[in-house]
């Protein structure tokens, strides 16, 4: 994937609707000023808002489009005929208005950049598993979108791609689809297709009707939605990450909640799936310190599901757990888990019988 760029008068005031591009698209944002000192990898995008730009800073905006591998997009007021020739002069012909909206930005973005949420996927998973993941991953992105730009989340778009997850693992099996997922480059869609899978293979192995597997599924697709408040460049980032990262992302609950509140189409029990996924039984997890019965038995299946998702994915930085391995140190969280429960995910993934594992693809 590309590198995306925002260039900017002033890092700490940047508009809203380039933050929002930053939540959908793993941006660095940089000052104008010293763009000329950046290394540029080949084949950027870099977005450039000319608002609040003084003379001197513009000299480094005159040699961007001399480079025939860098692509550039400029965000102007339509109206303001200065910022618009000013743009021009400076070879920015791709123009967007800062006052129009979120998704004909998005849309420029795409006919220039591309994608984010789709997949490139090998042609050693089905058509029916490919179909799946990709149909998944525009409903992810729909989402995103709507709850970005205030507009009713697609719920029974989701739940339908819940339901078409449920069909593909019990057709294809949750090795599969955890592979296939897997290979997303995206982390963030990466790990809530994960979870997803483990929510829903765990409910079919406790003998849950289709209906509850699709309600989980929806949970699922649904848990992390306040990551959108955290820019992607940070939940995708490469490496480890600092502790001022780490206490942002542990904020995206309380994020979950406010941006849910205003969405009366999203079932409450699917709130709370999104906002208590942290909760521990023993009080100790977060944002409300729910212990205990406070704690709903979908919220605890889904507790599992993703940490046991957070300890097997693969990350740049760190190496994956083997499902037996994450299983280990889930058991040794005593008093957070729901033991009964934790049981029967433990038998679900491993083969106990013989002491091996049944996702070997994942020792």
């Amino acid at each position: 994937m590309k590198q995306l760029y925002i260039a900017v008068a002033d890092c700490r005031k940047v508009s809203k609707q380039l933050l929002q591009v930053a939540a959908v698209y793993p941006a660095k944002l940089i000052p104008v000023a010293k763009l000329g000192a950046v290394k540029l990898y080949p084949d950027a995008l870099v977005i450039v808002d000319f608002q609040n730009l003084t003379t001197n800073v513009l000299k480094p905006l005159k040699t961007i489009n001399s480079n025939p591998e860098l692509s550039t997009l400029g965000i102007v007021e339509f109206d303001n005929r200065k910022q618009v020739l000013q743009a021009r002069e400076l070879g920015f012909f791709n123009l967007v208005d800062k006052r129009g909206n979120l998704t004909m930005l998005l849309i420029k973005l795409r006919e220039m950049f591309g994608d984010y949420s789709n997949p490139q996927l090998s042609g050693d998973f089905s058509e029916k598993l490919v179909n799946t993941v990709k149909s998944v991953c525009t409903s992810f992105d729909q989402m995103s979108i709507a709850a970005l730009t205030d507009e009713p989340l697609p719920v029974s778009k989701l739940a339908q791609s819940a339901k078409e997850i449920t069909t593909t693992i019990e057709a294809e099996g949750l090795d599969a689809w955890l592979a296939a997922v897997q290979s997303h480059h995206s982390h963030t869609y990466c790990h809530s297709m994960m979870v997803t899978g483990h929510a829903v293979a765990f409910s079919k192995s406790l003998g849950m009707p289709e209906a509850h597997q699709i309600f989980l599924g929806l949970g699922g697709l649904i848990h992390d939605l306040g990551k959108l408040k955290i820019p992607l460049s940070i939940l995708d980032k490469p490496g480890a990450l600092s502790e001022g990262e780490r206490n942002l992302i542990d904020k995206h609950p309380l994020f979950s909640k406010e941006i849910l509140k205003s969405h009366e189409e999203i079932p409450k029990e699917v709130v709370e799936l999104a906002v208590s996924h942290h909760e521990f039984l023993d009080g100790s997890g977060y944002p409300d310190k729910l212990s205990g019965d406070q704690i709903s038995q979908a919220v605890r299946m889904m507790t599992i599901a993703d940490i046991f998702s957070a300890l097997t994915e693969k990350r740049a930085y760190k190496d994956s757990y083997s499902p037996r391995q994450a299983i280990g140190v889930m058991s040794g969280m005593e008093g957070k888990l729901d033991e009964g429960l934790l049981r029967s995910f433990r038998d679900s993934v491993l083969d106990t019988d013989l002491g091996h594992l049944r996702r070997a693809a994942f020792q």
